[in-house]
């Protein structure tokens, strides 16, 4: 093997056993008086390393500048407009909304080759402490550096050099104080049929199939067959671009399904459209006979824990009770989508339903999302069985 003369090319060793090399290479001052310096990594062979090498020491410091550094932000912008094109809008609503929250504060600011890996591995692992769906954000950066590296910006892709953190129990978290029981939900949907009959419906409806927000409100009458008993979900509310409502295909594959209608839900259905004042073939509509902000069923859920409160207040007022009867007594808080967990987790607690079932009827992607409900259901039902044999005390 001949004496490699370059001292500067580095050759280094990956987990897979294969060999790398790298250099930095000084291209001195730019014209600001900045100090300019150029690193390689990821270079199979000395030769390619040395031949980049001598064609980068040819480079003046501004035209390196200008060529090889830009901005995560930056960045972004190219890519994005690229993205957008081959995603549902509202995929791409989502991915713009990951990178406002989750990506820009942290580099929007910086060249993308300065970042470093470990403020990399710090913001992951963050992430998965604060978010569970934080695999998006990670995604975007990914994606980040595989386009730079497509465009020579950078030499390798960070992302691949970081721990993904592990999931945490946040989810399995998530869903335990995320659920009603039986007797919770009798008492929601009782106060919810006080506060109106359309908000009534809507949880009754939520609880009942455990259809997700967006495919509830996209619900139109043609989609509720009265003879066979069954609700079609074949489409889904979302934001587009700009926050832009539109109506989509629902979240996957898996969500387009037929779900049993039951005598009781029919009957509210049926109850309701009577009452309904303005025609319109939308279940859940404006006057105006369009469809309903997303946001419209938390502020439903407001006034349903409004209700409660309020009802609370004034039984404990004329019976002169104390004060933190009232907050004893309020209902526990949960979010829409924690009417989906109850369907699913009342469902599982009071039939012999077999988890492919559930993955149907909740159009779950894959099992798994299902077998996450089961485990916290068997977890209960554990500590159950720890608490009914402590007690029995044999």
């Amino acid at each position: 093997m001949p004496k490699r003369k370059n001292t500067s090319i580095k050759e280094y060793t990956l987990k897979s056993g294969k060999k790398r090399y790298e250099f930095v290479i000084s291209l001195g001052q730019n014209s600001n008086g900045k100090r300019i310096q150029a690193h390689r990594r990821g270079v199979k062979s000395y030769a390619e390393a040395e031949t980049e090498f001598n064609k980068l020491s040819q480079t003046k410091p501004d035209e390196y500048v200008k060529q090889k550094q830009i901005k995560a932000d930056e960045l972004w912008n190219f890519w994005f407009k690229h993205y957008k094109d081959t995603v549902k809008e509202s995929t791409a609503n989502k991915a713009l909304t990951n990178y406002r929250i989750h990506v820009k504060p942290y580099f929007g600011n910086n060249y993308i080759d300065r970042i470093l890996v470990k403020d990399l591995q710090k913001w992951a692992d963050r992430l998965a402490t604060e978010m569970v769906k934080y695999g998006d954000p990670i995604f975007i950066m990914r994606s980040l550096y595989e386009y730079g590296m497509r465009l020579g910006y950078v030499e390798d892709n960070k992302i691949s050099r970081i721990l993904i953190p592990k999931k945490t129990t946040r989810k399995r978290r998530d869903i335990e104080n995320n659920v009603y029981s039986k007797d919770e939900l009798d008492i929601f949907l009782n106060v919810a049929k006080q506060v109106s009959l359309r908000i009534y419906t809507y949880f009754k409806l939520l609880s009942s199939t455990g259809l997700r927000k967006g495919e509830a409100l996209a619900l139109t009458w043609n989609d509720i067959d009265l003879i066979n008993n069954t609700i079609t979900v074949n489409k889904t509310l979302t934001y587009g671009l700009n926050n832009k409502l539109m109506v989509n295909s629902p979240k996957t594959k898996q969500s387009n399904r037929t779900v049993p209608l039951s005598a009781n839900l029919k009957q509210v259905l049926l109850d309701y459209r009577k009452s309904e004042k303005v025609v319109s073939d939308k279940i859940f509509h404006t006057v105006n006979g369009n469809y309903l902000a997303l946001s419209k069923p938390t502020q439903w859920l407001d006034r349903v824990y409004t209700k409660d409160h309020e009802i609370n207040e004034k039984y404990a007022k004329k019976y002169k009770l104390d004060k933190n009867y009232v907050l004893n007594k309020d209902l526990k808080h949960i979010t829409i989508h924690g009417f989906r967990h109850t369907f699913a987790t009342l469902l599982i607690e009071n039939t012999d339903v077999k988890p492919k079932t559930v993955q149907m009827l909740l159009g779950h992607a894959n099992i798994q999302m299902t077998l996450d409900i089961y485990t916290h259901i068997n977890s209960k039902n554990k500590e159950d069985a720890i608490k009914s044999i402590s007690q029995l005390n044999i």
